[in-house]
């Protein structure tokens, strides 16, 4: 089988052979080996196996929307989508770094510490006010005891309610003035950007 395929990709033949072979004219011929297409010898004599074979490619390759690429440019295409990946996230973490340093996003180290100092405050409170009320709250009448504890637990919610975004501020955050940042071309996001 490796004999016959050889002797095969030995065959040359005209023009007029590979018209007959895909059914298109002369000119048709010379444009596909002008595009590398159909495989020409040195003698203008045409490959048959190595154009018939190239030629099933194109085709095949025009039915499914693709363009047919040889290994190198492959390699390049591939090279080329993974440089453009890699731009993207270096970009992306850029931007993300200028956000951390504006105090537009927080880390989840910092966001962890912060709202669990506030929900153990928070419990402190809650936990605080039966003992803080209990005498207060002796010989009062129903309604004056619902006022109290309603205003204590109101208190201690309003306190766990506030939001404070420098809490959340990591070690690399920078206040940079809003005029600072226009002039290098970046837009304030609390001015609306």
């Amino acid at each position: 089988m490796v004999k016959k395929q050889e002797e095969l990709q030995d065959i040359l033949v005209t023009s007029k052979v590979l018209e007959n072979l895909f059914g298109v004219k002369d000119r048709t011929i010379r444009y596909l080996a002008d595009q590398g297409i159909v495989k020409r010898n040195s003698h203008g004599k045409y490959l048959l196996f190595e154009s018939a074979k190239s030629y099933i490619l194109t085709l095949k390759a025009a039915n499914a929307g693709k363009n047919v690429k040889t290994d190198d440019e492959k390699e390049d295409l591939d090279l080329e989508s993974e440089r453009a990946a890699h731009e993207h996230v270096k970009r992306q973490i850029t931007e993300i770094k200028l956000q951390l340093i504006q105090g537009q996003v927080h880390k989840a180290e910092d966001v962890e510490a912060v709202m669990t100092d506030m929900f153990t405050k928070f419990r402190s409170k809650m936990e605080a006010i039966p003992t803080k009320l209990a005498r207060r709250l002796e010989g009062k009448s129903r309604v004056e005891i619902q006022k109290l504890l309603k205003q204590e637990v109101r208190n201690a919610l309003t306190e766990l309610s506030t939001y404070n975004p420098s809490d959340f501020y990591s070690d690399e955050h920078i206040s940079v003035d809003s005029s600072a940042l226009s002039a290098l071309g970046v837009e304030d996001e609390k001015d609306g950007g």
